[in-house]
């Protein structure tokens, strides 16, 4: 893993769930988990693996909401989506923590200056 990866999942652990507890449900009920995973990342982490596991030619994980409670299993989602970012050309950290949260638009004002926190500290 790239260190620009790293650094927007470690900041992605600390602007999510500053005090690690992986039975953290936000957002009326649709977040969950140390990284407050959507069911919408969910669905877009497993379509990212069945794509980068077929050009690498393995076997697709697949990843349940109920996966969003698991820690490891919530930052194995985030690290992939992360990883197809990067690959896509994404090389910020700051940019690349945001596509956690908005994969395909804009991270708003708020969300960006949390994450720049995080990764200047």
């Amino acid at each position: 893993m790239s260190n620009v990866i790293a650094m927007a999942l470690a900041a992605c652990l600390s602007v999510e769930s500053s005090n690690g507890i992986d039975t953290r449900i936000g957002d009326s009920g649709r977040a969950v988990g140390v990284l407050q995973v959507h069911p919408v990342a969910v669905r877009e982490a497993n379509r990212v693996e069945r794509i980068m596991s077929r050009r690498q030619g393995r076997v697709a994980r697949r990843w349940t909401l109920d996966d969003r409670r698991c820690p490891v299993k919530s930052a194995e989602m985030c690290r992939t989506t992360l990883e197809w970012h990067y690959r896509r050309g994404v090389k910020c950290p700051v940019e690349l923590a945001c596509k956690w949260r908005n994969p395909y638009s804009r991270c708003p004002a708020w969300h960006r200056a949390k994450i720049e926190r995080e990764i200047i500290k």
